[in-house]
């Protein structure tokens, strides 16, 4: 009669924890990795159609630093929702609960389109530039900046939203 020896399953567990740690926090160091490497820089509107991708030059997370004194630029991407003959910023500051209006230097954003023109066929891709003065009067102050692009119907066409804060 052979003997075989046995294994407890509490001799197993003490085998196998190290690596199973070691796994476990690989794993979830990478999760966090991906996750933070995939964070916008921006949020979405409460209406309205997303953009593909929001870039905005020096902010790579939320929220931007909007340098008093300087010019904030992006590149929007996005995908018209139907057909638009032309195209209107339409930027709304918010301070809390208070919302303001915030006219950009060009009102025809057909102009500052570098992807794209205008008449825009449903489905048809464009890049929006954006950009946005920072006057160095403007208080240092934390808010929301959305931007929506519209057409002649007044219907956006992309709509998103920047936490940012004005520094100097």
């Amino acid at each position: 009669r052979h003997s075989f020896p046995t294994r407890r399953s509490s001799d197993l567990n003490e085998q196998h924890t190290p690596k199973m740690a070691i796994l476990t926090y690989v794993y979830i160091f990478a999760v966090l990795f991906i996750a933070d490497s995939m964070q916008d820089t921006y949020v979405p509107c409460k209406s309205g159609p997303l953009p593909e991708s929001v870039s905005i030059t020096g902010c790579s997370s939320v929220p931007c630093n909007l340098v008093r004194g300087k010019n904030v630029e992006g590149r929007i991407n996005f995908k018209a929702v139907s057909n638009a003959k032309s195209l209107k910023p339409v930027v709304d500051a918010e301070v809390g609960i208070i919302h303001t209006p915030f006219p950009l230097p060009e009102q025809n954003a057909c102009r500052n389109l570098v992807n794209g023109q205008c008449p825009l066929q449903k489905g048809e891709s464009a890049t929006y530039l954006l950009k946005m003065p920072v006057e160095k009067s403007y208080p240092k102050i934390s808010l929301t900046i959305q931007l929506s692009l519209v057409d002649e119907n007044n219907n956006s066409q992309v709509c998103f939203r920047i936490p940012a804060k004005v520094v100097d």
